[in-house]
């Protein structure tokens, strides 16, 4: 693994979309790796970052990723596009107890870029059989607080994970998915001050980045404007931006809201 140095200029690159190797974009409709360079050309960018899922412990009954096809398949592609800028990389989602076993999994891998995400942070229950059930509605019975401070202390565990990184993913994912009203929904910084201070620091002494992540629409923002600003205070350099697209449609969605957006916070 040789990931790019976290002083790449990566701005007008989309730094996290899915192709046809992830499971939940396969399903969606994710378009073919060939054509998901020609979507990106005619969205005016200079690049991309594929960044196809990898949650180990998840999606046990998909097809697994075969690597050497995942690999020369993005050269291919990347050969027959010299004029954008194509990284090949993974998202990988964290939990602690999979955290060896996802080390063993990409460390070897020639991956120039990974984000590190939190996709699973609900109270679980394993089965007899070994299966595993996450309390996907549960969590919410307990209020916002209980929920996303859950939530965060997992963000926190996985700023420890053994296996190198160049990004931290969708920074307040819950929000997309919380069945609480617009007004009382938002993961605010004042709020879960403590968790949130602790990840700023771990990113910062770990000397990865952030992303944007526009996947929520152009009004929710994902982190929010108030920790970003608490991020760039303790020394935080500016968000890429990352679409989250599982189809092609969705490349650089809301690009145009997400960069001036951060034009106001870093300049």
């Amino acid at each position: 693994m040789k990931l790019i140095d976290n002083s790449t200029d990566l701005r007008e690159i989309d730094c996290h979309l899915h192709s046809r190797f992830s499971p939940d974009a396969c399903e969606m409709g994710a378009d073919e790796p060939e054509n998901i360079a020609a979507a990106v050309r005619a969205r005016g960018l200079k690049g991309f970052i594929i960044t196809d899922h990898i949650d180990v412990g998840h999606w046990e009954g998909c097809k697994k990723i075969n690597f050497d096809k995942y690999f020369s398949t993005w050269e291919k592609v990347r050969k027959k596009n010299p004029d954008l800028t194509i990284y090949i990389g993974l998202e990988v989602g964290f939990e602690v107890e999979h955290a060896e076993e996802t080390y063993k999994l990409i460390n070897d891998l020639p991956l120039e870029y990974v984000i590190n995400s939190i996709h699973y942070w609900q109270d679980k229950t394993v089965l007899s059989d070994g299966t595993v059930r996450y309390a996907f509605n549960d969590v919410w019975k307990a209020g916002r607080i209980e929920a996303y401070t859950k939530y965060l202390k997992c963000v926190s565990a996985s700023l420890d994970c053994p296996y190198p990184f160049s990004t931290v993913g969708h920074i307040g994912f819950p929000e997309r998915f919380a069945p609480y009203y617009e007004n009382d929904r938002a993961m605010d910084y004042q709020t879960f001050k403590p968790l949130m201070d602790e990840i700023i620091s771990k990113i910062i002494a770990r000397g990865v980045r952030i992303e944007e992540n526009t996947n929520s629409g152009g009004a929710m923002r994902l982190p929010r404007a108030d920790f970003l600003k608490a991020y760039k205070a303790a020394g935080g350099v500016r968000p890429v931006v990352g679409s989250d697209a599982h189809i092609s449609d969705q490349i650089g969605r809301y690009f145009d809201v997400a960069e001036p957006f951060l034009d106001e916070i870093f300049g």
